[in-house]
């Protein structure tokens, strides 16, 4: 059987724009979502409640980070939350350094701090754990978290032990006359990085290393048959995580 094209149809035709410029679905999605981190607060005022919407804007930050690895990659770990405590200890010391005049960094831009050692960190651990996939990296992982937590009694000066790390993120430096001592600010502070995030993250998906990520996911087999390095995909995809 034999099929024919005419000579006035397009090259690329049946061909996908998943970039459309205006993809009206798309600018709704988003400006929905925008819209309902803005006036979440206006419409829940307590002060439990900007206390939630704030938890509820980091751990979206951080589910949408571990889809990252389950999700797209198909990567079961369970110590994900290694990357995300010590990136947590070291804006806090960075908090600290900034308060002192150590270290002259506004307190917007503390969590890239954070997210840069949780990028850090993900690159050291991260390259022996995916060396392994499946089972074998789920139990990396496991044993990682568990060596983390036995550090984080063993180090003190930098866990701060038992008690933890104190910090007061109202210092001196400011931007456009925040404070962020008042938990709305921090709320709006919270709220712009999950925005910024969960759109990187997507965008991410939409990548070919991000569609390498999944075929490595769906058949890691086919994927190194055709010349690709699996574990560098998932090593990369690791990093992002982290970050």
């Amino acid at each position: 059987m034999s099929s024919t094209m005419s000579p006035n149809a397009p090259a690329n035709a049946g061909a996908s724009f998943p970039w459309m410029p205006f993809n009206v679905g798309r600018w709704i999605i988003w400006g929905g979502f925008a819209l309902v981190l803005l006036i979440a607060p206006k419409l829940f005022t307590s002060g439990l409640s900007l206390t939630l919407l704030s938890q509820i804007g980091y751990v979206t930050i951080i589910c949408l980070s571990y889809n990252l690895l389950l999700g797209q990659g198909g990567m079961l770990s369970f110590g994900h939350a290694v990357y995300t405590g010590l990136g947590a200890f070291f804006a806090v010391h960075a908090i600290n350094l900034a308060a002192k005049g150590t270290l002259p960094i506004p307190l917007p831009f503390i969590p890239l701090i954070g997210g840069l050692a949780g990028l850090g960190v993900a690159a050291i651990l991260g390259y022996p754990s995916t060396k392994k996939a499946g089972t074998p990296f789920a139990m990396i992982t496991l044993g990682v978290g568990e060596l983390v937590f036995a550090m984080s009694l063993m180090f003190p000066d930098f866990f701060g032990g038992e008690g933890g790390v104190s910090t007061n993120r109202v210092y001196d430096t400011r931007m456009f006359g925040w404070t962020f001592g008042p938990a709305l600010q921090v709320y709006y502070l919270i709220a712009f990085y999950c925005f910024v995030c969960t759109a990187a993250m997507y965008a991410f998906t939409r990548t070919p290393l991000g569609r390498m990520l999944n075929a490595v996911r769906d058949n890691p087999e086919r994927v190194a048959f055709i010349g690709y390095d699996t574990q560098r995909v998932r090593w990369f995809a690791f990093m992002i995580a982290g970050l």
